[in-house]
């Protein structure tokens, strides 16, 4: 149960691809089309963690160094059927400069 957190977001008209962002896996621009290599959709989670989908192996390891940041196309909010508020940033590498 739950829904993908990237595809609700581009549902509802919110651009998440991060211009400002090299791919993880390569280096380069674009993303990978949600098979969760790239990390150009990672969000930040300030509120609401807990409505999310545990983090897997893959995306702890990319982003072990930002622990609130989710990849939203691994991520599945509403996960075991939890509802409630979340406050998400969009593109934060933008604000880390």
């Amino acid at each position: 149960a739950g829904e993908n957190l990237r595809r609700a977001m581009l549902t509802r008209g919110i651009k998440l691809n991060d211009k400002l962002s090299e791919r993880f896996d390569s280096g380069g621009l674009g993303d990978c089309g949600a098979d969760g290599t790239c990390a150009t959709c990672v969000v930040a989670v300030s509120n609401g963690e807990g409505l999310l989908s545990p983090k897997g192996l893959q995306e702890e390891q990319i982003l072990k160094k930002n622990p609130r940041w989710r990849m939203a196309c691994k991520t599945v909010v509403g996960h075991g059927m939890t509802e409630g508020g979340m406050t998400i940033q969009v593109n934060p590498r933008q604000w880390n400069n």
